[in-house]
């Protein structure tokens, strides 16, 4: 029995065709409505959009056709790993509200629910004792008032903050800069496998992938991207740790600052972003300062916070049945369309006729009679002419 696929997996395959970026495949999806239909286009009609060019779109046609990789999402999901598209209901709400958010997300254990208050917390990986203790301090405190902690699985203040927020029985995320099959550091191997049983460690890098130094300040946007405060435990003032907090300001995401010693490189970045207005956290109370924490316990102070299952997740990657995938713009004509598709008939209308009769721009009606055409309801007969065929 042919198996059917949903489009987390379409996505899925977009995202991993060699030589084609994150910006290119958000064209593609903008322009055909999904990621199926892009799966299914014409190479004649994809070439017409302009968004790929000659090599990009060999390497489309190639990947399309290999089953390979129709295996390798198999394999992925039965070894543990979810795919999680950026139009699947389960994507982090968090995450849609950010500037170049992941077309998907690789999971194993759970994704960050949007119902509870998230926090990050990071730091320096080469940290003092002193920040290594308040690290996880305020993440096992956290964690005892149902707040999720957010952080990297690096070295140092990450893996403390982890580790204080399992320690009380919370709900911790790791965003890592490789494949959630990939355990970097591995001295921290413990932790990861404990962060799989109750939360989750997440990447937007398929399987395998390697720690890549590159990586990491591009995940970053991730770790602030999930949460709604940023704690900054130590951070030198050039470092990984002021990439995201830059990044957690242009989210407006609202950052606090552990104080340290005047004399402590490693304090310098959290002294600076004091002086600069960043609140102050020396204990977990100050948590209350931010007005997103203080709009969370009102709005839950009566209300119980939903636990989430893997159930949810591993769903969304199932076939739905024997249904065919729903695609939006297959089952349902915009306004432009039945507009275009009324003014064609049997007899060929140049594309000059048709912006005549629609009233619509160029733009449009070239984009319009694409999307059509992969619909198979009009047909190019000749140069920028063309015939209505159902």
């Amino acid at each position: 029995m042919k198996k059917i696929y949903n489009e987390d997996y379409y996505m899925y395959r977009l995202c991993n065709i060699k030589g084609i970026g994150r910006a290119s495949v958000r064209k593609l999806v903008d322009f055909f409505g999904s990621a199926y239909n892009v799966s299914k286009a014409d190479i004649n009609i994809l070439k017409k959009t302009g968004i790929l060019n000659g090599r990009q779109i060999d390497e489309f046609a190639f990947s399309m056709k290999n089953k390979d990789n129709i295996y390798k999402y198999e394999d992925m999901i039965k070894n543990g790993c979810n795919w999680i598209s950026i139009n699947n209901n389960n994507y982090p709400e968090r995450l849609h509200n950010i500037d170049d958010a992941p077309l998907g997300l690789y999971c194993r254990g759970n994704l960050p629910p949007d119902d509870r208050l998230s926090v990050a917390i990071i730091g320096s990986r080469n940290c003092s004792s002193y920040g290594r203790r308040m690290a996880y301090n305020l993440a096992e405190s956290f964690a005892a008032d149902n707040i999720q902690v957010i952080s990297g699985l690096a070295a140092g203040i990450d893996a403390a903050a982890h580790r204080g927020c399992l320690a009380s029985g919370g709900y911790t995320y790791a965003v890592l800069g490789c494949g959630t099959d990939v355990c970097y550091p591995y001295e921290n191997l413990d932790i990861y496998k404990n962060i799989i049983k109750t939360g989750g460690v997440i990447s937007e890098y398929p399987p395998n992938t390697r720690p890549d130094a590159w990586r990491f300040p591009e995940r970053n946007r991730i770790i602030s991207g999930l949460a709604d405060i940023v704690i900054v435990v130590e951070a030198a003032q050039r470092s990984g740790a002021m990439i995201t907090v830059d990044q957690a300001l242009e989210h407006n995401r609202e950052v606090m600052a552990v104080p340290g010693r005047a004399d402590d490189i490693c304090s310098q970045g959290c002294n600076e972003l004091i002086k600069t207005g960043a609140m102050v956290i020396t204990k977990p109370e100050d948590i209350w300062q931010c007005s997103a924490a203080a709009l969370w316990k009102e709005k839950n102070k009566n209300n119980k916070i939903n636990k989430h299952t893997n159930t949810d997740i591993k769903a969304l990657n199932c076939g739905n049945g024997n249904k065919k995938p729903v695609c939006p713009t297959v089952n349902l004509l915009a306004t432009e369309k039945k507009l275009v598709y009324s003014v064609l008939c049997l007899h060929p209308k140049d594309t000059d006729e048709i912006i005549n009769e629609t009233g619509l721009n160029v733009s449009t009606v070239m984009q319009t009679l694409l999307l059509l055409q992969l619909e198979g309801g009009v047909e190019e007969v000749a140069k920028n002419c063309y015939i209505r065929i159902k």
